[in-house]
């Protein structure tokens, strides 16, 4: 059994002089949080501030994660934040709302990875909070030792007892074991608005707010039973003229001579201004300073009081994003931003009407309808947000127009939990941004799931190449004048270690948006011509060449050229037997680097092939300034070819296209070669080489020798 983790002890830190070598590496996390902290703070050029709150972090921490769990323990970190002069200022509850909103933020550098220490984190900084609002009105008033007692046994008549009772600055009251009242003092008769003691003296409970009266009987009962004979409680008391303050209670059992019960006395002090200011401070916290809306940590509670017992049935969420509001903040100003952001919350909040809104960032919003009907009817209340803000705002001479983007969200509660409900709300916000913005779209379960499996395969890619997950077959590219092979194309497998072998199809396009194209680029070319380099090593100059597609994202590496001549020289391999296929968007701009790259590798002897030809938008003047060897007609013209009465049109553009080529010099290849009648007409037609399953599919690079010995007759 491991033992729990004990609480650190609190540290006055007003009484350490930290230097600030002391607040702990720059980089380290609590030392970047403290920095950030320390700006907010009364004397935010002092150098020590830093190392002070850091010390507080820590301490926070340890409340955080100790267990037992006690988060009332992070009250006296609260009141060390005061006692440091950090909160001095003619208005500290503005440090205590900055810090709270700083504090809920950085749960992931509190260690917070979870639900369970989130709702652990709000309840520390509440205790926080408690803590620092006590420490600014200063520590409550103690009854004297002497009158405190665990068990007293002091008579009411002793002239002590009755001194402190009488003069005492708090309250006391004597209370018999039925609960009813024997006596009061002056200041306990002042507080509950009472001039004089009545003559029918009432029961205590008389005086306690309905609300709190179960949880203070309860305590009663226990301290009757002496189990603990005394107890420390905060309840709202009602005065005379229904007033309500608040009270901090310590009732202690006062035993008889002969050791059985006798009456309770209790300690009552005013805590009524501390609660005040701990509740404007708590509000404060949860307000966002320049608009007022609810921040987040209202969001996750109406949210959870939603999803819980007696909650709504269904729940809508928008999760709004200005578009391009940084913008304005860079052309015009943070002055002109600021009053633009509270002219776009007045029109949001009148479309919102009474549903809860709230500021979820710089310029991002969440709106949440309780109970709507379907989806559809959080849409129209979606709509009517982007239509507040239609007409342009003119602030400061300047006309701006403002549109947002609108995730939105909508589903039972029985269903799903507040979490993934807001996830979904910010998925389809991003969706709506990806899009162009200015519009409004729904979550989709299904479209998530498949951007999901996307991302796992994006995670995984750049670690794959390391772990010898990707491995290549090679198709044969076969001359049709007589059947020889005269090379074969190089195409990239991935042997997935969860979802088996996938194709290039599912993986290529994530590797180029996230750059791992270069990388298993890199790869691919160079296990290419390390065997294609044995071949021509077995089977002498006329072994087939290897072509390997090359990406538009490779092609702008500045080293690219550097990297191919290197291979090439590394391996062996002629420059004659590899062939890069490039495709027309790859070198559409005609960009001068790329033309040089690819001139200098048609001077050493490179072949180079355009791949898809007939899909983009070439141009014959464009198309005699490439340095390529060669055109791979796109397949989706071949298939035209197939059927036993081919497509007239289709033959007619391939016809066109192979003596296009030609004319120009150009060898040409057609794909998707899948058929006899397929081979024989391109044959016709007077095609070079055709590549596809008629030939034979994609296999190891074992299978290439035979296959070129078969088709040469040897």
């Amino acid at each position: 059994m491991v033992a729990p983790r004990s609480l650190p002890e609190p540290v006055d830190i007003s009484k350490h002089r930290l230097f600030p070598g002391q607040a702990g590496p720059p980089g380290e996390p609590l030392a970047v949080l403290a920095a950030r902290w320390g700006e907010l703070t009364a004397d935010p050029d002092d150098e020590t501030v830093a190392g002070r709150l850091v010390l507080l972090l820590r301490q926070l921490v340890s409340v955080l994660h100790a267990e037992p769990f006690r988060p009332v323990a992070a009250r006296p970190i609260g009141a060390a934040l005061v006692a440091s002069g950090m909160a001095a200022g003619p208005a500290p509850e503005d440090l205590l709302a900055a810090s709270l909103q700083l504090l809920r933020t950085a749960g992931s550098t509190l260690g917070v990875g979870d639900v369970t220490e989130s709702h652990r984190l709000a309840a520390v900084l509440d205790e926080f909070a408690t803590g620092f609002a006590g420490a600014l009105t200063g520590p409550p008033r103690r009854p004297p030792l002497a009158a405190m007692p665990d068990t007293p046994r002091a008579p009411a008549s002793d002239p002590h007892y009755r001194t402190v009772f009488e003069q005492g600055a708090v309250g006391i009251a004597l209370v018999g074991l039925d609960g009813r009242l024997i006596d009061l003092n002056p200041t306990l008769l002042h507080l509950l608005g009472l001039d004089e003691l009545p003559a029918e003296l009432p029961t205590f409970s008389d005086f306690v707010h309905p609300d709190d009266l179960t949880d203070l009987i309860e305590r009663f009962v226990r301290i009757v039973r002496a189990e603990p004979p005394m107890q420390r409680t905060e309840v709202r008391l009602v005065r005379t003229d229904s007033d309500v303050v608040w009270a901090q209670l310590t009732g202690s059992l006062v035993l008889n001579p002969d050791g059985t019960p006798s009456h309770l006395v209790t300690f009552i002090d005013d805590i009524s201004d501390r609660q005040r200011l701990l509740t404007r401070l708590q509000h404060a916290s949860t307000r966002d300073q320049l608009t007022r809306l609810p921040g987040p940590a209202l969001v996750d509670q109406w949210l959870h009081r939603a999803f819980g017992p007696g909650g709504a049935d269904r729940v809508g969420i928008c999760a709004l994003d200005l578009d391009g509001f940084q913008a304005v903040n860079d052309a015009l100003g943070d002055a002109v931003g600021d009053r633009l952001l509270l002219g776009v919350v007045g029109r949001l909040q009148l479309a919102a009407g009474d549903q809860l809104m709230a500021r979820t960032g710089s310029d991002e919003f969440t709106v949440l309808v309780a109970d709507p009907e379907n989806v559809a009817d959080v849409c129209r209340f979606a709509d009517r947000l982007q239509a507040a803000l239609a007409t342009p705002f003119v602030i400061a001479g300047h006309a701006v127009a403002v549109t947002v983007s609108i995730g939105v969200a909508e589903g039972p509660t029985a269903r799903s939990c507040p979490t993934e409900m807001l996830r979904a709300a910010d998925v389809a916000r991003s969706w709506a941004k990806a899009m162009g913005g200015g519009r409004r779209v729904v979550f989709d379960h299904h479209r998530d799931a498949g951007e999901a499996a996307r991302f796992a395969l994006l995670r995984g890619l750049r670690g794959g190449i390391g772990r010898n997950e990707f491995r290549l077959d090679y198709q044969p590219l076969v001359q049709l004048a007589d059947g020889t092979l005269g090379g074969v194309e190089a195409l990239v497998r991935w042997q997935h270690p969860e979802q088996g072998l996938i194709g290039p199809g599912r993986f290529i396009e994530l590797a180029e948006f996230s750059g791992a194209i270069v990388p298993l680029g890199r790869w691919v070319l160079e296990t290419a011509c390390e065997r294609a380099a044995q071949w021509w090593r077995d089977l002498g100059p006329d072994a087939p060449y290897v072509s390997v597609n090359v990406s538009p994202v490779q092609l702008a590496e500045p080293g690219w050229l550097r990297e191919v001549t290197s291979v090439l020289e590394a391996t062996g391999l002629p420059p004659a037997k590899l062939q890069l296929e490039i495709t027309e968007q790859a070198v559409l701009g005609d960009e001068a680097s790329i033309m040089d790259a690819l001139g200098a590798l048609r001077d050493a002897g490179v072949r180079l092939a355009l791949d898809d030809f007939g899909t983009g938008y070439s141009s014959l003047s464009w198309l005699r300034r490439l340095p390529v060897h060669a055109l791979k007609i796109d397949g989706s013209f071949i298939d035209g070819l197939r059927k036993p009465e081919m497509d007239t049109v289709d033959a007619a553009i391939v016809r066109a296209l192979i003596d296009m080529a030609h004319a120009l010099g150009l060898e040409v290849t057609a794909e998707w070669v899948e058929t006899p009648e397929q081979a024989e007409r391109l044959g016709a037609m007077g095609c070079d080489t055709g590549q596809g399953r008629w030939f034979g599919d994609a296999g190891p690079g074992e299978w290439v020798p035979e296959l070129w010995r078969r088709s040469i007759g040897r």
